[in-house]
């Protein structure tokens, strides 16, 4: 049986720009099966065109693929993935952050590791959304939504946040076709307010929601962590 595999947080960053931290994506593959799969690998950006792999990951074998290493991969940008395969596999995408003063022996700083959803949706679910910045608070944890719309036609994409307040809000998005969607929810949720997220879209997509946790005044991040949304609907 074949099997499609998505994510939508991917990175493979080099330290510059201003940028202390340097970060880079591991794609984890599992094959149980008795027979060698064949794997098809699209990578989606904001801004670029998709780019693609291909790789056979034999029988009853893990095999990782390291971002850095992959030259079909555009470096310095987020990519969400569309994996095809003959098989049906385990795909996990685990993620590194790494300071600059380590990049002697680039001690990992914090991780995230998050299996692949094999399904897309137009209705998405997660129930820890939270964005941390209260004023004179040394913790801060910023977060992001990743949209990835494979298709060949826009996506239309709608947010209902529900506050542990009781508030009711909604937020709009529009992906274009065969497009990664990157919104950074610091610059539009309520702040210090935890809420349960539910996404509908006129066309299935894959979303992931990702969060760092960091201190006001260190460089590099303390944790993070990454999910992949619960398909619905429930």
């Amino acid at each position: 049986m074949s099997g499609n595999y998505y994510f939508a947080d991917g990175y493979s960053g080099e330290l510059g720009n201003g940028n202390p931290n340097r970060q880079n994506a591991f794609i984890c593959i599992f094959n149980p099966s008795k027979n060698a799969s064949n794997l098809k690998f699209t990578f989606y950006y904001e801004d670029s065109d998709p780019t693609f792999y291909e790789c056979e990951v034999g029988p009853e074998i893990e095999f990782t693929l390291n971002s850095n290493d992959c030259e079909s991969i555009i470096k310095n940008k987020k990519f969400g993935a569309k994996i095809e395969s003959t098989e049906l596999l385990v795909i996990q995408i685990t993620t590194g952050y790494y300071g600059e003063e380590d990049k002697k022996d680039w001690y990992t700083r914090a991780m995230h590791s998050v299996l692949c959803t094999d399904t897309l949706s137009t209705v998405n679910y997660y129930a820890d959304g939270l964005v941390l910045d209260i004023e004179n608070f040394r913790l801060k944890e910023p977060e992001w939504v990743f949209i990835l719309n494979p298709n060949k036609q826009s996506a239309k994409v709608k947010l209902n946040a529900y506050y542990s307040n009781g508030e009711k809000l909604q937020y709009d998005f529009s992906i274009p076709p065969e497009r990664l969607l990157s919104a950074f929810k610091n610059e539009f949720v309520i702040k210090n307010n935890t809420f349960g997220a539910k996404y509908t879209s006129d066309i299935p997509v894959a979303v992931q929601q990702t969060r760092l946790i960091l201190e006001e005044d260190e460089k590099t991040y303390r944790s993070c962590y990454s999910i992949m949304a619960k398909n619905g609907p429930l």
